[in-house]
């Protein structure tokens, strides 16, 4: 079924979204690149992944994601090992300290948007909890 409406609604939850990651860099000083917390959460998700498929998960060119994770292989986030699949090829996953910085982060993104939302009612609380849960089902659904 193709319903404009909800794809116009579904376009403004992308353009908020966004606008809610700019706020909260902003109000945290977040210098790190998005892609680099992209990386870090896609790998906490899929596991451990190719250069390739962790680039293509994060909508970045392959070049740019070999600097994002020489970085976090340097900063001991990423830990690259050889693919037992293919030994000419590596992959990439997250290391415990990479999971403690991705958790820190999105500890202080969430307490950095906290004051947009503190007097949320019982009912808004509700409403954001149940939009939260439709929009992760949904997205989970569609990834398969």
């Amino acid at each position: 079924m193709n319903d404009p409406d909800v794809a116009r609604l579904l376009v403004r939850v992308i353009n908020i979204s966004n606008r809610l990651a700019r706020y909260a860099a902003h109000e945290t000083g977040e210098r790190t690149s998005p892609a680099t917390w992209r990386a870090l959460s896609v790998l906490q998700e899929k596991g451990p992944l190719r250069l390739g498929v962790l680039a293509e998960f994060c909508r970045v060119r392959q070049p740019t994601m070999t600097v994002i994770v020489e970085s976090l292989n340097a900063s001991g986030y990423v830990l690259r090992r050889p693919d037992p699949a293919d030994g000419r090829a590596h992959l990439h996953e997250l290391t415990p300290a990479g999971a403690e910085a991705l958790d820190d982060w999105r500890r202080r993104v969430g307490e950095a948007l906290l004051p947009l939302f503190d007097d949320l009612s019982e009912h808004e609380r509700a409403l954001l909890a149940d939009a939260v849960a439709l929009l992760d089902g949904r997205l989970r659904r569609g990834e398969g």
